[in-house]
């Protein structure tokens, strides 16, 4: 069974890791970004109360415990001198353009809930990631209410919108914020700067053309895009029978020996790559005593973190706040 314990994300010859606790953690992308990017340190704890995404981090991480639903956690005050840097993927529903955008009105908006964590556990570093639009919806309010919280708790904050496509074969926008608390040489304005010009691996856009087998009638020919578009949680144009519009990006072209091209939905795996995880990250996952079906992968997939950008943050945190401590 492939299991991910602690130790097996320190670095050689560091005695000092890193103390991390992941608030609504999902999948583990945040634990997958500081193995790709080889940062020495320890998961005290994680917080996510989906069934299915607490499977793969019950698989994942055996030794670490899952605090569950941040709202019936009233002890926070107990970590606090214990976490040095809290990173949370903050749900995006009340605010992603996908949905109806009620902001903090949305019961499933937890900005409050993980502002108030911050101010009583004190890490001394953070990094928060949500959709774009958290800095737009309900007139900017709840994102500034959010700000101002963390920023009289006496932290320096900095963010960005950075898209996955400098990164991955995958267009995925999202909003960053990063901040520490004393004093460092780097703004947080500047470790997102450098991030976003990190792994620039993907090509430039546009759209590729492929020309139909020998024998397709009026010289027809196919177009698809380099990347997919921007994975969602309900597995939105990956695995419903029916497509339209945006979703037609998470069409594939592929040229099968002996049928010419045949176009097809990604696979659970090709979505699992366009996120930036190792491929085993969902081996051997069994949610309710079965293996994982290919709707749930890719709803888990699509409600992660792409893990390349977030390997790309953690570095410079590492580099620039972390090792200058």
């Amino acid at each position: 069974m492939t299991t991910f314990k602690t130790a097996d994300f320190y670095r050689k010859n560091t005695s000092d890791p890193l103390r991390v606790l992941s608030l609504c953690t999902g999948m583990g992308g945040d634990a997958a970004a500081f193995l790709r990017a080889d940062i020495a340190h320890e998961l005290v704890a994680v917080a996510e109360f989906d069934p299915l995404a607490s499977a793969v981090l019950a698989q994942k991480f055996p030794d670490v415990p899952n605090l569950g639903d941040i709202n019936a956690i009233t002890n926070w005050k107990d970590y606090h001198g214990k976490i040095e840097l809290i990173i949370a993927g903050i749900p995006c529903q009340p605010y992603s353009s996908a949905g109806k955008q009620r902001g903090a009105s949305d019961r499933r908006d937890l900005s409050i809930a993980v502002a108030k964590i911050i101010r009583e556990v004190r890490p001394r570093f953070l990094v928060i990631e949500n959709v774009p639009q958290f800095e737009t919806v309900q007139g900017g309010r709840p994102f500034r209410r959010f700000i101002t919280s963390i920023r009289d708790a006496g932290y320096a904050l900095g963010h960005r919108v950075i898209d996955a496509s400098n990164f991955v074969a995958q267009r995925r926008k999202r909003l960053f914020i990063c901040g520490y608390r004393g004093t460092a040489s780097c703004s947080p304005a500047q470790i997102l700067a450098f991030a976003a010009g990190g792994e620039r691996c993907a090509h430039a856009g546009g759209a590729a053309s492929l020309s139909f087998a020998a024998g397709a009638a009026g010289g027809s020919f196919v177009l698809h895009p380099p990347r997919l578009g921007t994975m969602m949680a309900s597995g939105s144009g990956m695995n419903r029978p029916g497509l339209k519009g945006h979703e037609m990006d998470f069409l594939i072209v592929q040229d099968f020996p002996g049928h010419g091209l045949v176009v097809r939905r990604p696979t659970p795996l090709e979505a699992l790559r366009a996120q930036g995880f190792p491929d085993n990250w969902l081996d051997e996952v069994r949610h309710r005593g079965k293996p994982l079906t290919d709707s749930q992968k890719y709803r888990l997939i699509g409600n992660s973190w792409p893990v390349p950008v977030a390997a790309a943050i953690l570095s410079e945190v590492n580099r620039h706040w972390v090792m200058a401590a």
